[in-house]
């Protein structure tokens, strides 16, 4: 870890602890058995390499044994079951694998870093802990180990795993350091705009074309024209923010003021809550399964939705009515694309018992080698320019450019441990505003301005609590 980054501008580790509420996991015994599974058997064996902040080296050579731990989400299931069996085969490095619930994979993670117990060696994380887990030492820098990383990972789904963050607000403590990669991202899951291609007779390019299809073509309840997750909380959020992203608003602004109920960030809302009476009554109440099942069932036009959220299913026959109808792109303009990145990143372990291996494992399944096969085998997605513009896999997984362009164009969230409290915040007022909406049919404008100013309000107080990090 940079003793150097962290301390600077009397940041210090007691801090984060005690701002983020970290002290008492520190406090806490570590636990290292998950509830989950295993993919390989555990080893008696000794490990190779050096213990705890050691450097780790570069590629090849590392012996012994290594444990990835990670939440349980299908998005791993190639990752687990093909690339961990292929890395132990190739390197006769052992490979020990668990996993249990997004939540108590968080806790776990956290108390084994924060108390260096060296039960893990590699952390698979959500993008959103990097502040947190950089910042309370939770995680090593993956530059001071020596990880040499894949110049053909795409650049913006590389940075979020940078801390301080390359780009946008940082930290007060942070504000003149130099960016760091703490953690290296394994799968690039990025908004992706789903539609029917039999109700247009061109490619929408901006939302004021979906606009013109949508009031044109739209017969609900037969035909929707557009899907959207409205339940509270991050699903309302992530369907929103490629509206907010695209019309140039931000989060939050480089100064840590919401910028959510800005002109720009009112429009965004205002056009998405038009569509409300060309969308379900039930749209409130959606997450990504009923917001996705009307397309699948042929009931909506277009939707913006995560890689792996539909297409692996959209052309499976025994689960769409759709197959081959679809078309995906990146999300669609206003001034510009902007859609939301989810990347699963991966992190070593502050006490973790073999830094090489680790280092070793996460530059083999970056490789162009490896991410080319993984694009192959699933059209996942793949984190190199190399994987998702590759012919073959492009020819069985059509979305796979669209990937790489949502990627290269998207907007990451608010660099700071806070963020999932900002999501909670807006994707209630999200979720009231399409309440409203449908109910009021009509005063769009008003409808998203209060939601928006609130949501505001209410992310300030947040910032001005923690204003000793902030300001």
């Amino acid at each position: 870890m940079n003793n150097n980054v962290l301390n600077s501008s009397d940041w210090s580790r007691r801090k984060v602890l005690t701002v983020f509420g970290l002290g008492a996991v520190a406090a806490a015994a570590g636990v290292p058995l998950m509830a989950g599974c295993s993919t390989s058997p555990a080893t008696t064996g000794t490990s190779g390499g050096a213990s705890g902040g050691a450097s780790g080296g570069a590629s090849g050579g590392a012996k012994g044994q290594i444990t990835i731990g990670s939440f349980q989400d299908t998005a791993m299931k190639p990752f687990r079951d093909t690339y961990v069996q292929q890395f132990q085969a190739e390197t006769g490095i052992n490979v020990i694998y668990e996993e249990t619930s997004y939540a108590a994979w968080y806790q776990a993670a956290k108390s084994d870093g924060l108390n260096k117990t060296g039960a893990y060696d590699i952390y698979v994380m959500d993008d959103n802990w990097v502040p947190e887990f950089a910042a309370g030492e939770i995680i090593q820098s993956l530059d001071k180990l020596g990880l040499k990383v894949n110049p053909t990972i795409i650049k913006q789904g590389l940075e979020q795993g940078y801390w301080p963050p390359v780009a946008g607000p940082r930290l007060k403590a942070f504000k003149d350091a130099k960016p760091e990669l703490f953690a290296l991202v394994i799968i690039d899951d990025v908004n992706l705009f789903y539609y029917n291609k039999k109700y247009f007779d061109v490619a929408p390019q901006t939302w004021d074309d979906l606009d013109k299809v949508i009031k044109a073509k739209s017969a609900p309840p037969e035909l929707f024209g557009y899907s959207v997750r409205g339940v509270k909380g991050n699903s309302a959020v992530m369907g929103f923010l490629p509206f907010l992203n695209s019309y140039g608003a931000n989060f939050v602004n480089e100064d840590w003021t919401p910028g959510l109920a800005s002109p720009e960030g009112i429009a965004s809302l205002t056009r998405l809550l038009g569509w409300m009476p060309y969308m379900s009554q039930a749209t409130p109440e959606f997450d990504t399964d009923q917001e996705t099942g009307l397309m699948l069932q042929g009931k909506a036009m277009a939707l913006t939705e995560y890689t792996g959220t539909a297409v692996a299913i959209m052309d499976d026959p025994t689960k769409s009515k759709v197959v081959g109808e679809i078309d995906i792109a990146a999300p669609l303009k206003q001034t510009k694309s902007g859609g939301a990145i989810g990347t699963f990143i991966c992190g070593i372990a502050a006490g973790a018992k073999n830094t090489p291996a680790a280092v070793q494992f996460l530059e083999w399944f970056t490789s162009d080698k490896i991410q080319t096969q993984f694009a192959r085998q699933g059209g996942n997605a793949a984190v190199t320019s190399t994987a998702l513009s590759d012919p073959t896999a492009v020819a069985k997984y059509r979305w796979l450019p669209a990937i790489a362009q949502s990627v290269a164009t998207s907007t990451p969230k608010p660099p700071t441990p806070d963020e999932p409290k900002f999501e909670d915040i807006l994707g209630t007022q999200l979720n009231l505003a399409y309440i409203a909406a449908l109910q009021q049919k009509g005063n769009y404008e008003q409808i998203a301005r209060t939601a928006l100013t609130t949501s505001s309000e209410q992310i300030k107080a947040v910032i001005q609590q923690n204003k000793a990090i902030y300001f």
